[in-house]
């Protein structure tokens, strides 16, 4: 693993989800990411709860749960102005396991642009049956996303996720593809799942959807990038696809127990990152 840990950090901006909740759940992300994802992907990984974003160090890489994130979906990628990864997280009621699948994803590729190569999905479409190889934007719970996959942590609903080999040229009998078992070939996408990939040939992305036992093949077109990762630009890509099932989703409020945190030597940069992350935010 490597020397020097991620470090996320778990904050709450909803009157809905209170700091004892965002502790609970860090608590058991942090388990996840010890016990389960560290030592299969190799990543050392640090998950702490916050009271408020003004508290989060400046090199952590927050996760922010909030009552309306306007994504037509439950969560959100995004690169602040240096290019530090961080997630917006819709406050539903399944909030506990979009927060685990964007912690992963984070840990794995924190930058948004790791790819690995390899052969095209099984059982896709024309055209992407005629490739002959594709490169996988490397999204480790996407494949298995369904929330029938999901496994207990401490009590708390958290994501599956894949293992490397998923991404191996040939499939056996005994190897793990994905934490839970349930993925049982490379490349493979379970229902409610799906990859994305491009042809290196073309240029032109692509994502294999399994939705109520039908594989659909979305087409992306040729990214423009604009200076975004690759994550955020088919992102984006999607949400602009997927913009008439825009929702908003609430949770009845509670009061919000979090305390004010003592001032420590790093809060003056801690509250300077919150108010340029909240602004970034705004532009979104």
């Amino acid at each position: 693993m490597s020397t020097l840990p991620h470090q996320v950090a778990l904050v709450s901006e909803t009157k809905s989800i209170g700091f004892s909740e965002i502790s609970t759940v860090a608590a058991a992300l942090q388990k996840q990411a010890s016990r389960d994802f560290g030592p299969i992907w190799k990543v050392n990984a640090t998950v702490d709860a916050f009271d408020k974003l003004e508290s989060v160090p400046v090199d952590y890489w927050p996760i922010i749960v909030k009552d309306d994130i306007k994504e037509p979906g439950a969560a959100g990628y995004h690169t602040d102005e240096n290019g530090q990864p961080f997630s917006l997280v819709q406050a539903d009621d399944g909030w506990t396991l979009t927060a685990s699948h964007e912690a992963l994803e984070m840990l794995a590729d924190p930058f948004g642009n790791r790819t690995l190569a390899g052969s095209p999905p099984p059982n896709s479409p024309a055209p992407v049956s005629g490739f002959k190889r594709v490169v996988y934007l490397v999204e480790v719970c996407d494949p298995c996303e369904g929330t029938q996959f999901a496994y207990d942590v401490n009590g708390q609903e958290l994501s599956d996720f894949i293992t490397p080999h998923y991404y191996d040229a040939r499939g056996g009998a005994s190897i793990q593809y994905s934490f839970s078992g349930s993925i049982m070939a490379p490349h493979t996408v379970l229902e409610g799942g799906y990859v994305s990939f491009g042809n290196p040939v073309t240029n032109q992305w692509y994502q294999i959807i399994v939705s109520n036992g039908k594989t659909e093949l979305r087409d992306l077109g040729k990214l423009q990038r604009n200076g975004q990762s690759l994550r955020e630009t088919i992102d984006l890509t999607v949400r602009k696809v997927l913009r008439d099932s825009h929702y908003r989703t609430q949770k009845p409020g509670m009061a919000f127990a979090a305390s004010a945190s003592a001032s420590s030597p790093i809060a003056e940069s801690s509250k300077a990152r919150a108010e340029s992350l909240r602004s970034f935010i705004k532009t979104l």
